[in-house]
């Protein structure tokens, strides 16, 4: 896990590539949300557990042998986490994706994501918008 003042993240990254978590930590930190990174569905419930702050989950569509999808559904079914209000934004380079992101009611962003976007939609799931930061 990629910790960056854990006490007050506010966003969780999860990806299995070590370099996007780092550089979504540090670009999320420099518009003054704090984040933490993870790299797999077992060390973002660790950091959810840690941090109870975080209230934005970003994470990609395919982890390295699990579905990013999953990680509603661990959240979901923690005795110490099911009852978190967490927003989702999920990424995938596969635009056809959204189909099967619609019914859960999560953000999607299509790969290569523009780094403003990102930051807006962050900002607006943590009521931030319009704050400039």
């Amino acid at each position: 896990m990629i910790d960056q003042g854990q006490d007050a993240a506010l966003v969780l990254v999860v990806d299995d590539v070590c370099e996007i978590v780092e550089e979504l930590v540090v670009l999320l930190g420099l518009a003054e949300m704090p984040a933490v990174g993870a790299h797999s569905l077992a060390t973002a419930i660790d950091a959810l557990e840690a941090a109870p702050t975080i209230g934005v989950v970003v994470c990609d569509v395919r982890l390295h042998r699990e579905s990013g999808l999953e990680i509603i559904e661990r959240v979901a079914a923690h005795a110490r986490l099911a009852h978190r209000a967490l927003h989702y934004i999920f990424m995938t380079g596969d635009p056809m994706r959204s189909d099967a992101i619609a019914p859960l009611h999560c953000r999607l962003l299509t790969k290569p994501v523009r780094p403003s976007d990102l930051i807006q939609l962050v900002q607006s799931l943590l009521g931030r918008a319009g704050r400039g930061g």
